[in-house]
């Protein structure tokens, strides 16, 4: 089996076209980027209807969003802090992963899940980072065993999204590093599924109908 390269989406959580939120996504996706295949949605593409159980996803941008979910390997989840848990947008998003609960994995079965909040105060973020993970863990992911809560000077990004803080800096890596790692066990299982549900080829000058009527001995 070939080795196959593991596919990670990155959650926004802000509907603010350069806050640090958004730019922090984009800088944890960039971080994988070398090693993986990466997709970004940013709040503004998650600004989707209130999700309604039993009804189809209106329009193309949740058929498109639920597909990416669908084919990750890894997901991570940016949040700001809003009143002492994630933003509505956010949460929002999460619940149309109901609509996958008949997908080969269901929910977000079997991926690994990172997950970052980002306020002004520190209880505040931690308990966001806390909600995130025990969402994550409802939907039958694997949050990494480092989270980040980042909060008053830990939160400064510079323009590219990148945290100013040392040690900021150095737990998102150490969480980007365990995504990666999961997630390739993930996309190992995933190419192995795939090989297994490949049909056997058929002797040459046999058909599927001869086949069917008890022709070939």
């Amino acid at each position: 089996m070939t080795a196959s390269v593991p596919e990670i989406v990155f959650l926004s959580g802000s509907l603010g076209e350069l806050s640090r939120t958004n730019r922090l996504a984009q800088w944890c996706a960039d971080q994988c980027a070398p090693r993986a295949r990466t997709t970004v949605f940013p709040g503004a593409e998650l600004d989707l209807p209130f999700y309604r159980p039993g009804s189809p996803p209106p329009g193309p941008r949740p058929a498109r969003y639920l597909a990416a979910l669908e084919r990750a390997d890894g997901v991570v989840l940016v949040s700001p802090v809003y009143h002492g848990t994630l933003s509505g947008l956010l949460k929002n998003a999460l619940d149309y992963v109901n609509e996958l609960a008949g997908a080969p994995q269901p929910y977000l079965d079997g991926r690994a899940l990172g997950c970052v909040s980002i306020g002004l105060g520190e209880q505040g973020a931690s308990s966001t980072l806390q909600t995130l993970r025990t969402v994550g863990h409802a939907l039958r992911s694997w949050p990494t065993p480092m989270g980040v809560a980042l909060s008053q000077g830990r939160a400064d990004l510079t323009d590219d999204g990148s945290p100013v803080d040392q040690q900021a800096h150095t737990q998102l890596t150490v969480m980007l590093g365990q995504v990666m790692t999961m997630a390739r066990l993930n996309a190992r299982r995933r190419a192995a599924r795939a090989e297994r549900t490949v049909p056997a080829a058929q002797p040459a000058g046999v058909t599927p109908a001869a086949v069917r009527a008890g022709g070939v001995r």
